[in-house]
C-alpha cells in the first residue's frame, strides 16, 4: 500500500515516468548537450559546409554535377537529424500515451499554458523539427495547442548553450534584436494568435466524448507484468502514427531544401541589400529544415566573411525558429488558416529584424 491505495494504482506511472527518464537521459547526456557543447567550442573555427545540415555521412566527387550536390545534401540532413528526430518521435508518442491516461488540466490562462511550453521547451535541447513529434503527442493528447507551440518556438531558441553562442560568437546588438524578437513571439503573439484562433472554433458541446477514451483501471488488478504491456501495445501504435506521419514530412523536406539551396544564388544576393532581396530570402529561410544551433553558426560565419548585417540577422532570425515541418503539421493536426499565419508572421518578423538590425550596427 502507498497513501492508503493499492501499490498497482501507481504501476502505469512508474513505467511512463522510468521510460521518460532512460530516453531524456540517453538523448541529453550521451547526445544532445555533448553535440551543442562540441558546436558552441568549435564556433567561429571552420568553415560551416552547408546551411542545412552539421554533419557529413556523404562526400562529393571530384567534379560533383548538381544531382550529386542534391543527393549529398539530402543523405546529409537526414544524417544530422537523425538522433533528435528520433529523440522527437520516442517523447511524442510518450505524451501521446501518458495524456490518454492521465489527460492534461492546463485550464484556460493562455499565458499560464505558454509559460508551461516555454519552461518545458527551453531545457529539452531539440530543434523546431525534431520538436514537432512532440507538439504533435501533445495535441493528439488533447493539450492546450498554445503549450505544443511555445514548445516548439522556445526549444530551439532559449537552451542556455545557443543564447551563449549567440551572445559570445557575435555583437550584442545580434542577440537583443533576436530574442527582442522571441519574446514578442512567445509573450504576445502565441497568446493573442491561439486567442483568435479558439474565438474561431465552434463552442463545445456536452456530446463530445471523454478526452481519456481509454478506460482507467480503477480497480487496480493489473500485474507490473500486465501494465507495462498495455503501455507498451499502445505507446507502439501511437508511434508508428507519429511514424508514418513524420517521416515522410522530414523527407520531402531534406529533399525540398536540398534544391533549394543549391539552386539559390546566394554571393550575388548578398552582394547588394534591397528589400526584394530580403523578402525572397525570407520567404526561403523560415521553411528551411534545420539541426539546433545551425542558424547561429551560419549567421556568425556570415558575419566573419562581411556578409551585409541585414542578411546576417535575416539568416539568424529566420533560420531555425520555424519551418516546412511545423507549418505541416499545423495544417494537418490543427489549422490550415494557423499555419499559413505563422508562416507570414515569422517572415515579416524576419524582415523586421533584418531592418531593425541597422540600427545598431553599421
Amino acid at each position: 500500500m502507498i497513501g492508503g491505495k493499492d501499490i498497482r494504482c501507481f504501476y502505469r506511472i512508474f513505467v511512463l515516468l522510468a521510460f521518460a527518464v532512460a530516453v531524456l537521459t540517453l538523448f541529453w547526456f550521451g547526445s544532445r548537450y555533448p553535440s551543442l557543447f562540441h558546436k558552441a567550442q568549435s564556433l567561429g573555427h571552420h568553415e560551416v559546409p552547408s546551411f542545412i545540415w552539421t554533419e557529413q555521412i556523404l562526400k562529393l566527387p571530384t567534379n560533383p554535377t548538381f544531382i550529386d550536390r542534391v543527393v549529398s545534401s539530402f543523405a546529409n540532413w537526414i544524417w544530422s537529424m537523425r538522433i533528435g528526430m528520433s529523440f522527437g518521435l520516442s517523447i511524442g508518442a510518450l505524451f501521446h500515451t501518458l495524456f490518454q491516461f492521465y489527460p492534461p488540466k492546463l485550464g484556460g490562462n493562455l499565458y499560464r499554458n505558454t509559460l508551461k511550453g516555454i519552461i518545458i521547451g527551453a531545457p529539452a535541447g531539440v530543434c523546431v523539427n525534431c520538436a514537432v513529434p512532440i507538439a504533435c503527442g501533445i495535441t493528439r493528447g488533447k493539450a492546450n495547442i498554445e503549450s505544443a507551440l511555445s514548445f516548439m518556438f522556445s526549444s530551439p531558441t532559449l537552451n542556455f548553450v545557443v543564447i551563449s553562442m549567440i551572445f559570445t560568437g557575435m555583437p550584442a546588438a545580434y542577440g537583443i534584436v533576436q530574442y527582442s524578437m522571441i519574446a514578442l513571439i512567445l509573450l504576445v503573439l502565441v497568446p493573442l494568435i491561439v486567442h483568435l484562433y479558439n474565438k474561431s472554433q465552434p463552442a463545445p458541446t456536452d456530446d463530445v466524448p471523454s478526452v481519456c477514451s481509454i478506460p482507467m483501471d480503477t480497480k487496480c488488478e493489473k500485474s507490473l507484468i500486465d501494465t507495462t504491456k498495455e503501455i507498451g501495445t499502445l505507446y507502439a501504435k501511437n508511434l508508428w502514427h507519429l511514424i508514418k506521419s513524420a517521416v515522410p514530412l522530414m523527407l520531402a523536406a531534406a529533399a525540398v531544401s536540398a534544391v533549394v539551396m543549391e539552386l539559390l544564388p546566394l554571393q550575388a544576393i548578398f552582394a547588394h541589400v534591397s528589400f526584394f532581396a530580403i523578402a525572397g530570402l525570407a520567404l526561403v529561410t523560415v521553411l528551411l529544415p534545420i539541426p539546433i544551433a545551425l542558424d547561429v553558426i551560419v549567421a556568425q560565419q556570415l558575419y566573419a566573411h562581411g556578409v551585409p548585417a541585414p542578411y546576417v540577422m535575416l539568416f539568424l532570425a529566420t533560420l531555425g525558429t520555424f519551418s516546412i515541418l511545423p507549418m505541416s503539421y499545423l495544417w494537418t493536426e490543427v489549422s490550415k488558416k494557423l499555419a499559413v499565419g505563422l508562416y507570414a508572421m515569422f517572415v515579416v518578423l524576419g524582415i523586421t529584424a533584418a531592418y531593425a538590425i541597422q540600427f545598431f550596427i553599421h
